[in-house]
């Protein structure tokens, strides 16, 4: 935001047009009205800044997170990010960072207790059965206890109650949770208020970031260390903020398919091998982390991973087991563990609870059950704003009341019970004018060389007053913490450099992970799938379009359609699905554009482009991560005439919707030629690229191979033929070079020619092949052996069969009116191509073996 550099004044809520709620404390306005010190820049910034303006930047805002939170899996995530920060000032965040460090002290000390001695039990500091009835506490790990303490990351959830004084409402000791969401939003606001930020001297987070990392490079003891981010799949909430911390730390986000264990050691598979890894960051649930040894459906982490953890205590940070203190029954045993551990009182209580595996606590919150709230103990999530809301019988009906009161009474270990006790305000930023509302904070504490560092912010999100006793908040509405004062900290650069020698210049990117790699490859694929097939499309509705009718006087491109959309059927048939009896163009398009069902239609390819563009994030720049995401049928859909239209009109309807129909395809294929050029030109030709552009390269040829097939196995005429070789340069994009070259009519052995042999032609056959065969000469294990490996010698035999083949025998047509020449290569190519693909994913994407480029598959399986 453009702000102008004033001499900022002390100005009451009046002139702000904001008033806090009476009787509930406020964080920017006090009891009698004035500005606090912390908002005195921020507020004399509202007054001054136009509404208009305001409204501009909020919308800003509001794209910017949509471009970092967007999921196409799942469609846009309700997270909303506010213009106004939570402002505090040095002391209170002295007084937040003093209980922050505390509770990291305080838990670390009792995690080793628990996975050690366990003397808690036996002094009665803590019931065992709240312990040991927890899925959190991991048994298998019992004395397994690391060297740097069972905690690196902490995070905890404040709130202030309506008179102002602070309490702790929930722990998280699992995950990094939050860390990738605070990361956002601070980067988002940086962007659209850094002026406002810079002139509020308020402090950055970069420096806890840059020695956090500095601390975990060097926890392994080796030169050069491979760390990375164990975090969940796409199908799990956390995905995206987890996603972003790792981009941001510049760690590789891997899945539990992404490792193996050989020899106690945790390994990367990548398209080179097995890479050692020596420190994760573990961002799953500690019980889904070995299959073996835990849960058995829990497969978020490799088999093995418990022993690993045996041998080497600091292989995972967090330890395993840590979710065992985010129990909120606990909160009742804190004050004297806190005595027994550490010597000190709490400086910050945990809101009162009262665990309901204790028959007294029990007793009484059934005696008084609309005054509390129920919740789950442990809830396994840690995701900003997910936590489930209690439940109270206020809103319940007799039944349901009854069915709370049989949960507490055969389920009281899982369950704890606190009466709501209401959370102060901050201003959050509307159409009308700041309004107060009710929230809650966390605030990330990390262990960095050997102490705990609080870092300076935090994620603040806007909570339920009347019914929320957690982080809880349906609509997501976060805010950006700033902790503002006069200690205004440089850059923190660090000079850190590997122990024996200078980091080494490098051209190839490290240890490409072979689910990246598959990803990649599919995400080329798909794009190209997605393009090959509109470019058909258009050019069968200019056809069409032309004659003012719905159909051409060739059926082929009608077949042409139809074999692309029932693409897995002919590859398997080894030849091209006849078209159904009652297709006409208006049918194929409608189903090409529309069905969902059909892996070939379009609807399903740009599916798999938005969903592969979320796994590849990290591997994206911004402007392609937004044209993929943009990407869709739906502007082409839309304007198909409806089906209700009747058989006899549609073809009317088609021929006055084709321009618009064309138009909205054209555009679509704008985003994808743009994806395609900012690919060519601006992606590091490093192995990631390599296996892309390999992956665009086989669907580019199997797509012409699909077209050429349809259009050309037989002979229907001259006349048809002629409009069928100008209807397949124009879907190659090849028409005007043909024209350029030959000043008379197409004719089929030189059409051929161009699309087929010519491998100066980047549309043909013959340079598809070419490049494929070079891609997979080029990738790690196919020369180390002297024999070629299977993928290498059947992309050079697909290559060789095109080079030989004669144009002039290809064109002719048999007694029978087949073309059995072309027949038999295109045949060849189809039945091929995606058997070469198979042996690109057995090769490189589902590595099983320590040293694969030893292996050698049997063709005949």
């Amino acid at each position: 935001m453009n702000t102008t550099n004033t001499a900022f004044i002390d100005r009451s809520s009046q002139e702000l047009a904001y008033q806090a709620l009476p009787g509930v404390f406020d964080e920017m306005v006090g009891s009698d009205g004035s500005t606090g010190a912390a908002w005195q820049v921020c507020a004399d910034w509202f007054t001054r800044y136009k509404p208009e303006a305001l409204l501009a930047d909020a919308q800003k805002v509001k794209r910017l997170v949509s471009e970092n939170f967007f999921d196409p899996q799942h469609g846009h995530r309700s997270w909303q990010l506010d213009l106004v920060p939570l402002i505090f000032d040095q002391s209170t965040w002295s007084l937040i960072e003093q209980a922050a460090i505390q509770r990291a002290r305080l838990y670390n000390d009792l995690l080793a207790d628990l996975y050690g001695p366990q003397t808690v039990f036996a002094e009665g500091l803590v019931p065992a059965a709240l312990v040991q009835s927890d899925q959190g506490f991991v048994r298998p790990v019992h004395g397994v206890l690391p060297t740097h303490g069972h905690l690196t990351f902490l995070a905890l959830d404040f709130a202030r109650d309506p008179l102002g004084n602070w309490r702790i409402i929930d722990t998280h000791t699992e995950t990094p949770a939050g860390h990738g969401f605070a990361l956002a939003n601070r980067m988002v606001i940086s962007e659209v208020s850094g002026n406002l930020f810079r002139q509020s001297k308020a402090l950055r987070i970069a420096p806890f970031y840059q020695r956090l990392m500095d601390d975990l490079l060097s926890r392994p003891g080796v030169d050069d260390p491979m760390l990375a981010v164990l975090a969940p799949g796409p199908n799990q909430s956390s995905f995206v903020g987890h996603s972003f911390m790792a981009r941001y730390m510049r760690q590789k986000r891997v899945e539990g398919t992404d490792l193996r264990v050989v020899g106690n050691r945790v390994y990367l598979k990548t398209v080179d091998g097995l890479q050692k890894i020596d420190l994760l960051l573990r961002a799953i649930e500690g019980h889904k982390a070995d299959p073996l040894e835990l849960s058995p459906d829990g497969f978020d982490g490799p088999i093995g991973l418990v022993e690993a953890c045996r041998q080497n205590p600091d292989l995972i940070v967090n330890a395993l087991g840590t979710a065992v203190v985010e129990n909120r029954g606990i909160s009742g045993y804190l004050a004297s563990l806190a005595n027994k551990f550490l010597g000190e009182e709490l400086a910050v209580p945990d809101t009162p609870r009262l665990w309901l595996g204790d028959p007294l606590a029990r007793a009484e919150v059934l005696a008084n059950l609309d005054q509390f709230i129920i919740h789950n103990a442990q809830e396994g999530t840690g995701s900003p704003g997910e936590a489930a809301p209690g439940r109270s019988v206020k809103s319940m009906t007799p039944s349901e009341k009854t069915g709370l009161e049989n949960d507490i009474r055969f389920n009281g270990p899982r369950l704890v019970a606190e009466r709501p006790i209401g959370f102060a305000t901050a201003p959050a930023w509307t159409t009308d004018g700041l309004k107060p509302e009710h929230y809650a904070i966390r605030v990330f504490v990390s262990s960095i060389e050997g102490s705990f560092s609080v870092m300076p912010g935090g994620l603040a999100l806007s909570v339920d007053d009347g019914s929320t006793v957690a982080l809880t908040s349906t609509e997501k509405h976060s805010r950006d913490v700033w902790v503002v004062g006069e200690d205004r900290s440089m850059p923190n650069i660090s000079l850190k450099k590997l122990a024996t020698h200078d980091a080494r210049i490098q051209r190839q990117s490290q240890a490409l992970q072979s689910r990246a790699a598959d990803n990649l490859y599919w995400l080329g694929r798909y794009c190209e799938r997605a393009d090959g097939t509109l470019r058909v499309v258009r050019q069968a509705l200019e056809r069409s379009a032309a004659d003012l009718l719905a159909v051409s006087s060739s059926q082929r491109p009608v077949k042409a359609l139809r074999a692309i959309l029932e693409k897995e059927a002919s590859v398997a048939a080894g030849g091209i699905s006849p078209s159904n009896d009652g297709d006409t163009l208006w049918a194929i398009i409608a189903e090409l554009c529309t069905c969902a069902d059909k892996f070939q239609a379009l609807p399903k390819t740009f599916g798999n482009i938005r969903s592969i563009a979320v796994l590849c994030r990290d591997r994206l720049s911004e402007d392609s991560w937004r044209i993929l995401t943009g990407l869709s049928i739906d502007p082409v859909a839309s304007r198909l005439p409806p089906e209700t239209l009747g058989v006899e009109a549609l073809p009317v309807a088609l021929a006055g919707k084709s321009i618009d129909i064309i138009e909205a395809a054209e555009n679509v294929l704008d985003r994808l030629a743009a994806f395609a050029g900012m690919s060519h030109e601006n992606m590091t030709r490093n192995r990631g690229w390599v296996f892309m552009d390999l992956g665009r390269r086989i669907e580019r040829a199997l797509q012409l191979a699909t077209l050429l097939m349809a259009l050309f196995e037989s002979s229907e005429g001259d006349d048809l033929d002629g409009d069928d070789m100008v209807f397949a340069l124009q879907s190659a994009d090849s028409f005007i070079t043909f024209r350029s070259r030959y000043r008379f009519a197409p004719q089929l052995h030189l059409v051929l020619d161009l699309l087929v042999i010519d491998e100066m032609n980047p549309r043909s056959l013959a340079y598809q092949l070419a490049t494929i065969s070079d891609h997979i000469s080029k990738l790690p294990k196919s020369s180390d052996d002297a024999v070629r490996a299977p993928e290498q010698r059947l992309a050079l035999e697909l290559l060789t069969k095109v080079q030989l083949a004669d144009v002039k025998e290809l064109a002719e047509v048999g007694q029978n009116g087949q073309r059995q020449a072309l027949q038999n290569l295109l045949t060849d190519l189809i039945r091929e191509l995606p058997k070469l693909s198979e042996l690109v994913s057995r090769h490189y994407f589902s590595l099983a073996d320590e040293q694969p480029q030893r292996l050698h598959f049997n063709q005949q399986r």
